[in-house]
């Protein structure tokens, strides 16, 4: 003998349930956002760490002297622009 088939289940879930998913799902979004936003706040660096500076170049020639002076390290080029 077998055990006869559950009834079927309804395919739209009623509104009120809907809406308390929705709400749990939006509540986890909120705390996670919170959490994360903690955690950077206090354990991300306050400044530069030592010995990092910005140069400000004048030029693409200030430019190309830089990054030849600096063979071999690792470099960054950081382009800000008004646009």
């Amino acid at each position: 003998m077998t055990d006869p088939a559950p009834p079927a289940a309804s395919a739209a879930e009623p509104p009120r349930k809907r809406r308390r998913r929705t709400l749990g799902f939006l509540a986890v979004c909120v705390l996670v956002f919170v959490l994360v936003a903690g955690w950077l706040y206090v354990f991300a660096p306050v400044s530069a760490p030592p010995g990092v500076t910005m140069a400000d170049l004048q030029g693409v020639g200030d430019l190309q002297a830089r990054f030849n002076a600096d063979r071999g390290q690792p470099r960054l080029i950081v382009i800000f622009s008004p646009t």
